[in-house]
């Protein structure tokens, strides 16, 4: 039964795709919430105008990017055994697997769960297409130790984890996007937090925190050349001439490296009108269920709707961030002993992967570059490690190996580092495995309670203000 559902689901999702589908489940939850049906209508179609943008203009980027990021990776001269072959790849590994189909209904069971009992303020449905980031990783499971239970039960464990962090990550989300009642549950742009938190720790103890290098300090102090549009011409003239560097003496190289920049001047003016279409979508949502929480008929005081990325990429200073990383981390794949991984088809994917880094530390590029810089550069020793359980996984999903090519990754899946932790207790040898998940389960079981009981320094922990924070609290009146 499980199975034939989730068969008709993927079916679904392979005629409409994600553009059709999210608005329809936003269209559904507002109807559920009693949001009247011309409000969710119209939410829905602004959803949808949003998505479908924002999936023109990526593509355009994208475009650009790969045969820009294909250039900056054959000048470095050194050859890699594990090649990078892109996001879509884990995608077809979920999506040609039992786990994978059935875990977009068992995923949604379960967070319909864990949200009714209040052990998460997120609600998750709205993004279930990013389900694959950790679902791929229960599958390593079961590709290392043969057990569908196991590989179920890591996988639920792993969207715990999710959901935890998104609850965390929320009030510094909102305070620096400016949208609230949001929250990201897809886990390769929100696990960097979890350093980004431990670093500004860091800074505040080093007195580091006045140095703050932001898009407003930047446009202050550089007028012109630090605004947005600016930003993102020098970036893309920069990244064009790496790219481009033994063919400069040609016009047309330089009208590509013209165009690229161009291209990402355009996102970054462009964005912002993209992600107010992904708000105007889910205010109706937000609207009912403060109304109603104010009424009393809602017995709830957090509330969180968990949405697609997509609604923060375009954000200057998280461009910015991930521009800057592209090359960082193409040098430290480079230089580290015994990586055996480069970025290429995912790394164009580095502005989503700075989100999380850019809330904790409200929009400093330069801190949130740091950041990247360490989480990511482990990223290569990961893609490195699990490369012969993703080929193995690919090639059985369909996917045929390039000639050339002996091992292939995502780069992206593979920037999890709590995923990758998780994936090697579940399928740890022997008894080892359950001593292993025991203290998995303990460390989560542990940072639940106390977040539960310490939301406040939690928040702050994790970039919210103290003024957010008691304001996201209801606490203002408390501490006036």
């Amino acid at each position: 039964m499980l199975q034939a559902i989730a068969t008709a689901f993927k079916a679904f999702l392979d005629t409409f795709g994600v553009t059709i589908l999210v608005p329809l489940i936003v269209f559904l939850l507002s109807l559920a919430l009693k949001v009247e049906f011309k409000k969710a209508f119209r939410a829905a179609v602004f959803m949808a105008i949003g998505l479908t943008a924002f999936n023109l203009i990526l593509g355009i980027l994208w475009g650009q990017m790969d045969r820009v990021m294909s250039l900056i990776s054959q000048n470095t001269g050194r050859v890699f055994d594990v090649i990078d072959i892109g996001w879509p790849a884990a995608a077809a590994i979920v999506y040609n697997n039992s786990l994978g189909m059935m875990y977009f209904i068992i995923g949604l069971v379960w967070n319909l769960f864990l949200f009714g009992t209040k052990l998460t303020d997120t609600f998750e449905p709205t993004d279930i297409w990013n389900y694959y980031y950790f679902v791929v990783w229960g599958l390593f499971v079961q590709y290392a130790t043969g057990s569908f239970v196991l590989a179920l039960c890591a996988t639920l464990f792993m969207n715990l984890i999710v959901l935890l962090i998104a609850d965390v990550l929320a009030p510094a989300l909102q305070e620096y996007y400016g949208y609230d009642g949001l929250t990201c549950t897809c886990v390769c742009v929100t696990n960097i937090s979890i350093l980004a938190a431990i670093l500004r720790w860091l800074f505040i103890k080093l007195k580091v925190k006045e140095f703050n290098v932001n898009p407003e300090s930047l446009q202050k102090r550089l007028g012109f050349m630090g605004e947005s549009a600016m930003i993102g011409i020098i970036m893309g003239l920069a990244m064009g001439i790496v790219a481009y560097i033994k063919d400069l003496g040609q016009a047309n190289t330089w009208s590509g490296i013209f165009s690229f920049a161009f291209t990402l001047a355009a996102m970054l003016v462009i964005y912002p009108t993209v992600s107010g279409m992904f708000v105007k979508g889910l205010i109706p949502i937000s609207q009912t269920m403060n109304a109603r929480m104010r009424s009393g008929k809602v017995k709830r005081k957090f509330f969180l709707i968990g949405i697609d990325p997509a609604v923060y990429f375009g954000e200057t200073a998280t461009l910015t961030t991930g521009l800057l990383l592209i090359p960082i981390l193409i040098l430290t794949a480079l230089i580290l002993p015994g990586n055996r991984t480069i970025p290429l088809a995912d790394i164009p994917a580095m502005p989503f992967m700075a989100i999380g880094a850019i809330a904790v530390f409200q929009g400093d590029i330069v801190k949130s570059a740091i950041a990247g810089t360490i989480w990511y550069s482990i990223t290569h020793y990961i893609a490195s490690d699990t490369a012969v359980l993703f080929t193995e996984a690919a090639t059985k999903a369909g996917t045929v190996l390039a000639e050339g090519q002996t091992y292939i990754t995502s780069w992206c899946v593979s920037c999890q580092p709590p995923m990758y932790l998780v994936y090697r207790a579940f399928s740890a040898d022997g008894v080892l495995k359950f001593v292993w998940i025991v203290v998995c389960v303990g460390v989560y079981a542990f940072a639940l309670f106390h977040f539960k009981k310490h939301r406040k320094a939690w928040y702050k922990f994790f970039g919210a203000s103290e003024e957010y924070v008691n304001e996201y609290m209801g606490l203002e009146t408390a501490t006036n």
